[in-house]
Parts: C-alpha cells; sequence; structure tokens
C-alpha cells in the first residue's frame, strides 16, 4: 500500500535553498513543511534567523535564483530610499531626460 501525501503538490523528494549572506553551504539540516492555520510554513532555527537578522515579526522576501530561492530580511529603510528615487524620476522626468541627452 503507498501512503498518500498529506500535502497535495508539496513531493517529500522537494528541497528549499535558504541563503543568507554568503554562497549556499549545505548545514545537513532538513526543515519540515507544517501546517500553518490554511497555510504551509517551515519553523527556522536560531542560528538562520541570526544570518538573517531578523526576529518575530520581521518580513522576508523569497527571491527566485538559478540554485533555487533566497530569503533575506525586508530592507524597509532602502525601501523608503527607492520609493523617494522613483518620485523624484516621475517628478524631474524631463530634467533627467535632458541629462541623459
Amino acid at each position: 500500500m503507498t501512503k498518500k501525501p498529506k500535502n497535495p503538490g508539496v513531493s517529500d523528494t522537494e528541497q528549499a535553498t535558504f541563503k543568507a549572506d554568503a554562497p549556499a553551504r549545505s548545514t545537513g539540516r532538513t526543515l519540515k513543511v507544517r501546517r500553518v492555520g490554511n497555510s504551509l510554513g517551515v519553523v527556522l532555527p536560531k542560528e538562520v534567523l541570526a544570518k538573517l537578522r531578523v526576529g518575530e515579526g520581521d518580513e522576508l522576501t523569497v527571491t527566485d535564483t538559478p540554485d533555487g530561492v533566497a530569503l533575506t530580511a525586508d530592507d524597509s529603510e532602502t525601501a523608503e530610499l527607492m520609493r523617494l528615487a522613483d518620485d523624484i524620476m516621475r517628478k524631474r522626468r524631463k530634467v533627467l531626460k535632458a541629462l541623459a541627452q
């Protein structure tokens, strides 16, 4: 008899790569996918949280990479600066276009 997976669409053989600051290194640690309400999630070990410099309530960004996915801490300060830059570029579009010529 074949055991049916508890969570369709999540294979026992699939693995996600979590990267912090350094290139991927195998730590030998396996994270288990668990049900969290109506969703699925993983619990990050304290060592991973320390590398990401995050704690409870902080936000993480998931990015696709050629090797899998990478988790990075949300940098609100950088995001705010990018919003300001976008606003300036929108308002000063003619000036920036003239400078680019």
